[in-house]
């Protein structure tokens, strides 16, 4: 999911700073990641709305842990 993406960048960047980044600057962010592989145009203007309805790639390629000391979320 390119939420996924969004909360690792909130999260983790910029690498000496973490979580020190606007909601704008992430968006930015998260649409230049997602534009460098290909899957938004170098225009595009991102924000909740297109994070939630893009459909990513790999989007069936997850699989569930089946260890059964992991709990189901």
């Amino acid at each position: 999911m390119a939420t996924t993406l969004f909360d690792y960048i909130r999260r983790a960047m910029p690498l000496t700073a973490p979580q020190s980044l606007s909601a704008d600057e992430i968006y930015a962010v998260s649409g230049y990641v997602l534009h460098l592989n290909g899957l938004l145009p170098e225009t595009a203007t991102v924000d909740a709305a297109v994070l939630r309805e893009l459909r990513m790639p790999n989007r069936g390629g997850f699989v569930g842990d089946p260890r059964p000391d992991v709990p189901a979320h």
